[in-house]
Order: C-alpha cells, then structure tokens, then sequence
C-alpha cells in the first residue's frame, strides 16, 4: 500500500511539474485565432524561411519535421523534408509528415492554406511581424509554443543588446541619404511601411524614399537623381555578374554622390527580407556602410 501511494505521488509530481506534457494549452496566435497546442510540440512543419531560422535559432532543428523549397539556412535546413512552395505548399506532404505544429506566416502563406490545414486537425500558429520589434516578439511567442522559453528570452535579450549598441553609436551622427534597390528593370526600391525603411533608420541611414505612401515604388532616373542618394545598396545579389551590371547601370548617372563616390553595396536579400534573428545581423552590416568607424559587439 506504502509503494502503491508513492509511485501515485511520485507521477502527480510528475505530471505538475510537466503540464505541457499533459495538459492541453489554448493560445492565441499574432492574428487573433485561437488554437489548442495538445502537448509539447514534437513535430513542427514551418511554412516559411524566416520561422525555420527561428526554430533553429532556438535549438528546436531536431524537431522540424518539414520546411518549404524555400528553406535554405541554416544548411541543416535544407535536409528536412519539403512541403512545397511559400505560397503552396503540399497540404498531403504536409499531413504524411504528422506535425503536432504548424507555424505560419501571414506574410506570404495563404489564409485559405491555414483553413484546409485547420479542417484535418492540425494546430497551425500564424506569426505576423511586420518591423523589427515584432519579429523579437514573434521569436517570443515561438518560444512559448514549443517550450522554449528560457531560450527565447535568452536569444531575444543578446538581439536587442546588438541593436541597442547600433542605435546608441549612430543616433547622433550625420545620417547619409540611401537609396535602396530592388531589381534592375524596373527599378523597384522600399518605401514607408516596409521592414527595409525602418531598417536602414535604425542602422543611422535615410531612406530617401521612406515618406513614399507606396510599399514598394517604382522610381524613375528623374526621382532618383533628385533624392541624391549618398548610397545605393542593390538586392537581390545572386551573382557576382548581377553586382556588374548595377554598377554598370548606376554609370549613367555620374552626378548621384553615390555613384560618383563608388558607394554602391550588394546587401544579401535573406538578411533583409526574412523574419528570422538574422535581421539584427543586416541591420548591423548596413550601419557598418552608412558609419564604418562604428564597433559592432558580438
């Protein structure tokens, strides 16, 4: 009798100090749905590049169990199984795969792609960052889904320590005048509203198209001339011969202080388009072009 209650002892100690274990847990994700996490997750499909970055990011890679075609870093990445497309993906791969989690995006995955995973009874989170400080809160809200709290809160405290140092150093300086590229014909580049704009202000840059009500304008040579940016950073950059030829094409216009100072740099497009940890590490490439004397820490 004395065995029998210590091992019922022994397992309700168990049990409270492990509920997600046990015990279902409702949440509310970054639209407003609610969802029901049954237990830990152990199988964890991302439909999208940025939250792979974050589960890796958060020591959960052993237990991704599907990622998009998109998928690419860390390399581990590329060796899970893909579920399709950022815009569509598999439903059936990704049910074969068996995941007790699904994270979304609003940003890219489609409303209709949650709804059908929704109907066979999957849990599916929807993140929905749209500036740096939501991408640290998603990074958060990651981290308590998976039980990964301790680490998130660890991860996201270093993130903001690297911004804060960027922004203490370029907050009082003379703030260059950038022209951000996106592609060569058209020339597309990031207005107000975009995780670009707000980027390049908080790494002590301009946007000389940051009060443009457009997301994502085109700009003509007139526009640009009259911007007169100090610097131009292009992306995409997926070849060495695509750099060539933006440099070729800014020649035409010798009076832009940028191209009459050769100041024209390549910024790799996952850093700045991907929701991930990884968008301190462009803020910090771009305040080292606007402000090369400044110290980035570790």
């Amino acid at each position: 009798m004395i065995r029998k209650s210590l091992i019922i002892f022994v397992l309700a100690l168990l049990i409270s100090s492990f509920p997600c274990l046990s015990l279902a847990k409702d949440v509310q994700d970054e639209i407003g749905r609610r969802l029901t996490i049954k237990k830990i997750p152990q199988r964890i499909v991302s439909l999208a590049p940025g939250i792979t970055e974050t589960l890796f990011a958060l020591n959960l890679g052993n237990k991704v169990v599907g990622v998009t075609s998109f998928c690419d870093w860390p390399a581990p990445a590329r060796q899970k199984p893909q579920v399709g497309g950022f815009v569509n993906p598999s439903i059936e791969k990704i049910v074969s795969l068996q995941p007790d989690l699904v994270i979304a995006t609003a940003d890219g995955n489609r409303k209709d792609t949650v709804q059908q995973l929704e109907r066979v009874g999957l849990a599916v989170y929807v993140t929905n960052p749209s500036n740096t400080e939501e991408i640290l809160t998603s990074i958060l809200h990651i981290g308590e889904i998976t039980a990964e709290e301790k680490n998130a809160r660890s991860l996201v405290g270093r993130l903001r320590k690297r911004l804060a140092n960027v922004t203490a150093q370029t907050r009082e300086k003379i703030k260059p005048r950038i022209f951000f590229q996106i592609g060569l014909d058209p020339v597309i580049t990031a207005g107000k509203g975009t995780l670009i704009n707000e980027v390049i202000g908080l790494a002590g840059g301009v946007n000389i198209a940051g009060s443009d009500a457009a997301r994502y304008p085109r700009y003509s040579a007139e526009g640009i001339l009259a911007g007169a940016p100090d610097i131009i950073l292009f992306a995409p950059m997926a070849q060495d011969r695509e750099f060539a030829a933006v440099k070729n094409y800014w020649q035409k216009f010798k009076e832009v202080p940028a191209v009459k100072n050769n100041k024209i740099y390549p910024v790799e497009t996952d850093l700045i388009s991907r929701a991930s940890p990884r968008i301190i590490d462009a803020l910090e490439k771009m305040a080292l072009i606007f402000h090369p004397e400044i110290k980035i820490t570790p």
